[in-house]
Formats: C-alpha cells, structure tokens, sequence
C-alpha cells in the first residue's frame, strides 16, 4: 500500500466526523442544560430572551465540549452587546470583568447573574444611548405599569399618583418590563434622595433568601461604567461576593441621569449582611462617598487594607497641599509624583499624621491644642529616627505644620463630595506670598485640586476651572495652583477699590481625563459644608477658627451658565444664608457678564482715555488695535461691539487670536463680519475669508503654523493698542518681553489696556513701560466686570427674584451708568499721575493708587463705629450714592436692615475712600498715618458735602458766573481747603 493510500485510510469521512461531533454534543448537553436550567436564578429568565439564552448554551457547550474552562467573552455582531461568562464566583469577578470593558462608549445597562452553585457567572453589559423611554401606547408597558400603580395602591403607600407617573416616565421600557412593584418603590425611594443633587443614596436590603442581602446604591451623573466598576471593586475589598447585580439608569430631566446599581451579594462569613456590623456601617459611607474619591486614594487604600478609604484620603490630601508649599523650596526633589512616592515609602508615620489629622476634628472629642503639640513633637521624632531619606522627613515634617495649619474641615462628613478644609494663611507663605490673605481653603476632589484665597472677610472674585491635555501640562499647572488663585485674589484685592468686598479668587485644576462638572460641584460642595450654617453639618464639623464666613462667587474660566444656575441652587440646598448672593451673573436674578458686555464698557474707557493721552481722539480719528480673546469671548466680543457702538469706522481691529486660532488684517478686519462673530457666538477661525481684504489671513490653529501664528499675534502685530482679553496668565514676562520689540527696539504697540487679567507679568509691565508703552493695569481696566457682580450681589440680599426682574433693565442701566463713570475717574487719574512722572511705570502708580484706597477704607472701616454716632447722616448718604437709585426707590430705608452690617460698614468705607482718592491723587493720604486717616476722610466728607451744595446754589443764582463757580466748586481739591481751617 503506498503512503498516500495509508493516509487516505487513516481519514474519516465528513459522516463520521459530524456523527462524532453531535454526539459528543449531545452527551455534553444532556449535561449542562439540566444543570443550567436548575442552577441559573429565575432572575436570569426574566432578564433574559429565549434567543439569548440560546447563545448562551451554546457558547457553554461549546466550551465544556472542548475540556477548556468557561472563559470567554461574547459580542454581539454592532458590539452593543458584551456577555462575559467565568467558571467560579469569587468576591472581585465582577471588577474584574468590568474592568475589561470599553471606555470609549457609554454603558447604559447591565446585568449579572451567578449559577446557585458558583460554577457559572455570566455577566451582561449593554452599550449605547438609553434605551427607550416608556411607552404608554404599547400594551406590554402598559400592563406594567398599571401592575405597579396597583400595588402601591394595595399596599396603602403613600405615594401620589401623579408622582407614580412621572417616575415611570422616566423609566425606560427594558426596565419596566423587569423591575418588580417593590424593587420599583425602592428604587423610587433612593431616586428622590439623590434627585437634583449629584450626590448618592445607599440602601441595604433583604432577600426572600434570608442568606443573602440586597446593596442598592444611587448615583446621579454618574460614568456608568466606571461607577459600577469603582462600587464591585469596594464591595470586594470587604470579601462581599457578588452573586448577581444590575445597572439601570432613570432620566432626571435638565439635571441628568440618576444611576441605579444592585448587587445581590452574601458577605465575608457566606450569609447577609447585618446592617449594625461595623462591616456595613463603613462600606456604607464608601459607597456613598465612592464616586468623589480620588483614584491615588483608591489605591493606596486597596494596597493598604488596614489603612482605610479615609486615612489614605487624608494622607493623599494632605501630601498635594504641601506640595504647594515644598515646591518653593525644590521644584525638582518636591515635585507632586516624588512626594506622593516619598509618602508611600513613609506610610507607617504618614498614617500616624492623618491619625493626628483625625483626632483634631473629631465631633465631640477633639485634640486640643496642648495635646495635638505634644502628639505632633512625638511624631516629628519617630520621623527623625525611623525614616531615612531627608526629602521624606521633610514631607512627613511638612505635613504635620499642615495638620495644625488646618483649622476646619468635611471630613467626617458621610456623603461629601471632596475632602475640604481651610487653611491658616500662614501655612502657605513664602517671599513671593508675603502679603497674608484673610482667608484660605483647599479642596482636594477626585481629579481635582482647588484653593479659595481671599484678602478680607467680605471678599468676592471669580471661580475658574484650569483644564489640562496631558501629564506635562499638570504637572506645571500643579506646581502654581496656589500661586495663581493667590495672585489672582491680590489682583482682584486691588482691583475691588470701589466696592464693599476684598479680593478673592477660586482655581480649580482638573487632571488631564477629569469631568469638568465633577471638579467643578466637588468644589462647590466642600466650601459649602465648611461655611453652611445646617447645624446637621455643622455638628460633625469642628472649628478651630470659630468665625462665621460668607462667600461670594463669580464666573470664571470654564464656569457655564448651567454651572452658574447650579452653584446658586446648591447652596441654596444645603441652606447657605442668601444663596442667590452665593453666585453672581445668574441668568434670572443676575446680570449675565457676556450678554451686557460690563467688564468691556470698563475696558472701552481705559481704551478711549488712553489714545487721547497718547493724541488720539478716537471719536474723531483713525486707530488700531489687537486683541487676544476672540469674538465669541466675554470681553473681547463685547469690546468688538462696544468700540463699534462709540467710535464707529475709527476702530480698526488688525489682528485677533484665540483658541481657535488667528485673523489679521493690516486694513482692518471687517467688522461687520467680527460682529456677525459676536452674534453668533463663533471664534476668529468662524471668519468667512471672502471677508478678507488682500492682505488679510485668517489660520485655524490646527493649520499648518496654526498655532506659532496664534501665539505670537501679540508681538508680531503693529498697531496703536493692544488689548488682551483673553489668554493664560503671564503669557508676556521675564524672558520673553522682549519680543514685544521690533529689531529697532520699538514696541509693537504705544498702549496695552489689560482686559485680561494677568496677561502680563510685574517684570514684563517694568521692561514694557521702560520701553515707552503706556499700560493700563488689569486691577484698573478690567474692574468694571466685578463692580457689576458687587452690584447684582447687593440686589440678591435686598430683593427676591421676581421683584428684581420687574426692575432689571433700568438697574443694568443705572448700573452701566457707574460703571462708566468710576472707569473714567480711575483712567483720568492715573494719566493725570503719568503726566507728572512721566518716568514711573503706569502699572507702579496704578498699583499705588489701589493700595492707598484699601488702606483708606480699612482705616475708615475700623472706626465706622465711632464716626457713626457724629457723622451718621453723612455715612449713610455714602450707602445711598453707591446703590443704584432704583433700589431705594423700591425699599427705601429697608435697604439698611436686610443687608449685612458688614457689608454696609465696608460700603461706607470703600466708597468714601475712592470719593477722596480719585478727586485729590494719593501721594498725600499715602504719607498719612492709619490712626489720622478716619477722622480725615469724614472731615472732607463734611466739606465735599458743602461743596456741592454750594455749587447748586451759585448755579441756580442766575449770576452771569455761576455755571462756572459750580463748576470749579465741583472740581477743585478739597485738602487745600482743610489744610486752611
């Protein structure tokens, strides 16, 4: 027989091999499929179609006919459908297959179910928009739903029928058709608790299987996926095995969605979970917490099992504040991911700091201060001994001066959003922090680390969200986090001269895949537990600093009007005393930045002044300018228009770059088309290029030199002005100023009007102003846009929503009118001031000015009580020309009563400090001594108020000279006079 032919005899036939194959088949089927139908749970039924099933089995025949274990994952053909199946069910399966999903699509359902003898479990996740909202036309649904209205109305609970209705709508059809009338009532239960407030409500349950129990946990605006994976990780690392679970989510209208997660599980021992167990009274916190904790924490948690979700938070917050401080010392050896490295090394000592942390807030029993030095001198030396490396006792030293530098804090709050706490200012000083706020707080989120600075207890600045794009990015951002909310506050701290609030500012920096809303609510919501009055928080909160304080908040960086109208209901929800006051440029009871242009009309009159200081009148004459902000921004589309609106054809705009890239044109941009931007709300690379003269461009930034053309439009442009008004924080400074030089050394613009704040550096303005540019400060040229905040502010403690939308539009004008008027007394000074010292930086003396004015109103403030039992007709005078007329035409004297006593001392103060500064210059109340500054100002008060008098008086004389007497009366300095009596 030759070798092909004993090969083709060795062969069987197609016959055999099928015959052989569905036998083997069948003996395995006759196997499984009864062991299937016996141990799978009648809950798998009902979840899942008889087609499905079919898969199922055959994916499991399949592999119990191979001999090889039921590891497999099945999909379906659109990939909107993974079923994952394991052959043993063991606590941290179902992390584990969840952890092997997708990140790139939503998850929108799930459903795991566990054999009863623990040899199967099989695990469905639905991928995709939500699933169909119910649909009372259909009769299946129908069924359903007049099921459950049933059995509320059989089972006596009080539950509204119209409210029964509304929850079934927001349920969607899968659901309805599932969920039981009990579990659809719980279910209800833990969505009202949650509803509208980003938070979670956690709910243990038992079973018709008195060895098991139910967790039901719900999570609003949750990442599905990522939740479910975060809640089976937690419910593993307590040894709780999961034998089936469910992801369901419900609408929640304009709020989002409302997550519902169910584990059926049995806990470490193999029976239920006792709800009095210290067991559950900890996973229930973390579950409700789990959401907010920040990953670091996660993991030092789960890798520590004895250090705890709390302490690993501590620990982790407590290594990036010192951050904040270290990284002055050595940006290198103390950067963020070497502390946190060090910290892990020192883990024995650093879990004894965050012991020491919280046993000085501990409700009820906390370590006062003699103990906590004793505890904290006996820790320094166990660091000195135990640990080695002198960059670890460093941080370890560091973050015990931040335990006692800590004076208030959330942290025994069960359902907080973020570890919160305010800081003695002291903590973070350096040389470049000399000046010493009033205030500090740090918040440390999952994904987020934020600081609140503020220079005075009555202080208000803007809230901003930093975003970044990659690791390098934060890494910088991290390294001045403070430094900018800090240096942002003293600006603001200078710039709030006119009105009754010190400066303040909040920055918030966002890992590089963080969810803007969570960082931006996690911060919201940790100030708001650590100012509430809600004696429910306030009675887990202890407080070293023993002060009420009041906060007052506006929009910044990132901060949409959806962010606006939730930081303003928030606080109204967690019961902050005038919450409408908490937020301004509210889209209701509030005047929106951008849809009135205030920061600009400010910023249009530092523009006008100063062209007629250099020559030109831009009513009459030509001039160019360019800006960095595009037209869809607040400035420097309301500049666009306002500039428009004043001085018409004479503004030619040369040159504009924003994040979308650049526009230039040596004749002008069209400015019809930059309006049609502004309308629109489209940036510069929306510009349509038929609009273009020949010797325009417009380049996106994601063209070829996109993005060296957007960054340097600034230098490379000539033109009269430049007007940042948008932009990063020192984008012109130390190193790079001179770039704003032609190779003659000439600057490419004569004026630069700060619209943005801190665009230029301290260094950069000297070297510019040497160079023969005129600059107009932020803290001068972009007031007007928190003077207008002060104002909306004032309205919120004095009327309710609906009595200040009946009088809007004439306060937005009254409020315009002053803002125009205190912008043009502020510019017409200071070029008053540069005309006689040509030679001193403009910034120098704008600086100066603020300076004098703070001081003058902090001498006033701090006699107001005295003065007022002399003087009180005259200080409440000033009350009444600061608030807009309307307002007291509503209230009259009530405007007294309902604003704080606070705030109306600081009114009087501020206002009669800006009254003396901007009519007499500075140089001589800068020379005056604090305790002769009170009683100064009230004298000239006193004359001031004669002199108008006067000047009404000689006005309606009739003398052929009186228009100008009144004049002179109205103008001529009022210290030559004192100094004469």
């Amino acid at each position: 027989m030759s070798n092909q032919a004993a090969a083709s005899a060795t062969i069987p036939s197609r016959q055999e091999v099928i015959d052989d194959l569905v036998a083997s088949l069948a003996q395995t089927a006759e196997q499984v499929v009864p062991w299937f139908l016996e141990n799978m749970p009648p809950a798998y039924f009902q979840d899942t179609d008889p087609a499905t099933r079919l898969a199922h089995l055959r994916a499991i025949l399949s592999s119990q006919a191979s001999g090889r274990p039921i590891e497999l994952t099945l999909r379906s053909p659109d990939g909107q459908q993974w079923t994952s199946m394991r052959p043993k069910d063991a606590p941290g399966v179902l992390a584990e297959m969840v952890s092997e999903l997708p990140h790139d699509r939503p998850l929108r359902a799930a459903k795991i179910h566990t054999a009863r003898d623990g040899n199967l479990v099989l695990d469905t996740f639905e991928f995709g928009e939500p699933a169909a909202r119910f649909d009372p036309s259909d009769p299946r649904q129908a069924e359903a739903a007049a099921r459950i209205l049933a059995w509320v109305t059989d089972n006596h609970l009080d539950y509204p029928e119209p409210e029964l209705h509304a929850h079934i709508a927001r349920c969607d059809a899968e659901y309805l058709l599932t969920v039981t009338p009990l579990r659809f009532v719980q279910h209800l239960e833990l969505f009202q608790a949650v509803q509208g407030t980003d938070g979670a409500a956690v709910g243990l349950e038992s079973e018709s299987d008195p060895s098991f129990s139910r967790i039901v946990v719900a999570v609003a605006n949750a990442t599905t996926r990522r939740m479910l994976e975060r809640l089976a990780r937690r419910i593993a690392f307590a040894r709780i095995n999961v034998h089936r679970a469910y992801l369901d989510i419900l609408e929640d209208g304009a709020q989002g969605t409302v997550c519902i997660l169910g584990f059926v599980c049995q806990g470490p021992d193999g029976g239920p979970i006792d709800p009095e167990s210290d067991l559950w009274q900890q996973l229930r916190v973390d579950l409700l917490r789990n959401k907010w904790v920040e990953h670091r924490t996660l993991e030092l948690a789960y890798g520590t099992p004895e250090l705890g979700i709390v302490r690993a938070e501590v620990i982790t917050g407590l290594a990036d504040l010192v951050h904040q401080v270290l990284v002055k010392r050595n940006s290198y050896a103390f950067n963020q991911t070497r502390i946190f490295r060090l910290v892990e090394r020192s883990l024995d000592q650093a879990a004894k700091v965050a012991d020491l942390f919280l046993d000085r807030f501990r409700p009820g029993s906390p370590l006062d201060d003699a103990r906590l030095a004793e505890r904290s001198a006996a820790l320094r030396a166990e660091v000195d001994r135990d640990v080695d490396l002198e960059d670890a006792r460093t941080i370890i030293g560091s973050m015990i001066d931040a335990v006692a530098a800590v004076l208030r804090t959330n942290v025994y709050l069960d359902s907080r959003f973020c570890l919160a706490m305010r800081i003695h200012p002291a903590f973070l000083a350096t040389e470049e922090r000399s000046e010493l706020p009033f205030g500090v707080f740090f918040v440390h989120g999952r994904g987020f680390n934020g600081f609140h600075v503020r220079f005075r207890d009555i202080a208000r600045g803007g809230l901003r969200a930093i975003r970044t794009r990659s690791e390098e990015q934060h890494a910088l951002e991290a390294e001045r986090l403070y430094d900018e909310a800090y240096n942002l506050a003293f600006a603001q701290q200078l710039k709030n001269k006119d009105i009754p609030e010190g400066g303040a500012k909040a920055a918030i920096l966002l890992d590089p895949y963080a969810r803007l809303d969570r960082g931006v609510k996690g911060f919201v919501d940790g100030l708001l537990d650590l100012i509430t009055p809600d004696e429910s928080v306030r009675s887990q909160v202890v407080d070293h600093f023993g002060q009420d304080e009041l906060l007052y908040l506006g929009p910044d960086e990132n901060i949409t009007p959806d962010f606006i109208v939730w930081i303003a209901d928030r606080a109204r929800r967690r019961g902050y005393p005038q919450p409408n006051a908490f937020m301004s440029s509210k889209p209701g009871a509030g005047i929106n930045h951008k849809e009135y242009g205030v920061t600009s009309e400010g910023v249009n009159v530092f523009l006008e002044v100063s062209l007629n200081a250099i020559g030109i009148d831009p009513r009459t004459q030509p001039f160019t300018v360019k800006m960095t902000g595009g037209p869809d921004g607040d400035v420097g589309g309301n500049l666009i228009n306002i500039m428009h609106r004043e001085f018409g054809s004479n503004a030619r705009i040369v040159g504009i770059a924003d994040g979308s890239g650049s526009g230039e044109d040596p004749d002008g941009l069209d400015i019809g088309e930059l309006l049609r931007l502004f309308h629109a709300g489209d940036p510069i690379a929306a510009f349509e290029r038929s609009k273009l003269g020949p010797h325009g461009r417009i380049v996106a930034i994601d063209e070829p030199q996109g993005v060296m053309l957007r960054n340097t439009l600034h230098n490379r442009i000539k033109a009269d002005a430049f007007v940042p008004c948008g932009g990063r924080p020192a984008a012109i400074h130390g190193r790079n100023w001179r770039d704003y030089l032609d190779a003659e050394g000439m600057p490419s613009s004569r004026l630069i009007i700060e619209g943005a704040n801190l665009f230029l550096t301290a260094e950069a303005r000297n070297h510019l102003s040497d160079a023969g540019v005129l600059i107009m400060k932020d803290s001068s040229a972009n007031k007007c846009g928190v003077i207008t905040s002060s104002y909306e502010i004032i309205s919120n403690m004095l009327m309710d929503e609906a009595s200040f939308l009946a009088i809007k539009g004439r306060f937005v004008d009254e409020v315009k009118a002053k803002l125009r008027s205190l912008a043009r007394r502020e510019a017409d000074l200071l070029v008053r001031i540069h005309r006689h010292h040509p030679h001193v930086p403009l910034p120098t003396m704008s600086t100066r000015l603020s300076r004098v004015m703070i001081r003058t109103a902090d001498a006033i403030e701090a006699s107001i009580d005295g003065l007022m039992d002399a003087h009180g007709p005259l200080l409440r005078q000033l009350v009444v020309d600061h608030i807009p007329a309307v307002l007291f035409e509503q209230l009259g004297e009530e405007v007294f009563t309902r604003l704080p006593a606070r705030y109306v001392r600081w009114i009087m103060a501020k206002s009669l400090a800006a009254r003396i500064v901007y009519r007499e210059g500075f140089e001589y109340l800068d020379a005056m001594p604090l305790d002769a500054v009170a009683e100064l100002a009230v004298r000239y008060l006193a004359l001031e108020t004669e002199r108008m008098s006067l000047a009404e008086q000689m006005q309606a004389s009739g003398h052929p000279s009186g228009h100008r007497v009144a004049d002179l009366l109205r103008s001529a300095g009022i210290f030559s006079t004192i100094h004469g009596e």
